[in-house]
């Protein structure tokens, strides 16, 4: 039961977030022409907050009890970026298309393969290390 509320509750909160705006599939992250987008100074602690628990968890992926820790601290985090949001328009839109792609990996992290749940690790590094390629 508990698993269930903590894979229903995030994307609860996705769907109602921003003021009930409609959050569909994501599509690629655009530049604005060339330019990055302005972000809201909490999306960007709040991504910095994730790479920072990530940082904490490093080589800890082999025990299930920490991956089960940093997927909920993770989570926590990126429904905070949810419930601060406070930006606009096309670079709101363009900040979801950069953030969807996250949630499914954090189902993966706390997967029963230890080697499937590294593989989502090094991919959220990655989308996280690209924040600053589309925001500032």
């Amino acid at each position: 039961m508990k698993n269930i509320v903590l894979i229903l509750l995030p994307t609860f909160l996705l769907l109602t977030a921003c003021g009930g705006h409609h959050h569909g599939t994501a599509e690629p992250v655009q530049l604005d022409n060339g330019k990055r987008w302005q972000a809201n100074p909490e999306t960007t602690s709040g991504i910095a907050e994730m790479q920072a628990i990530l940082a904490r968890y490093e080589g800890r992926g082999a025990d299930a009890d920490a991956r089960q820790a940093l997927r909920e601290e993770l989570e926590a985090a990126f429904q905070n970026i949810f419930k601060q949001c406070t930006m606009k328009g096309e670079a709101h839109n363009q900040l979801h298309n950069y953030l969807l792609p996250m949630k499914p990996l954090f189902e993966k992290i706390d997967g029963a393969d230890a080697a499937e749940s590294e593989a989502a690790i090094r991919e959220l590094k990655e989308l996280l290390a690209e924040y600053e390629t589309y925001f500032e």
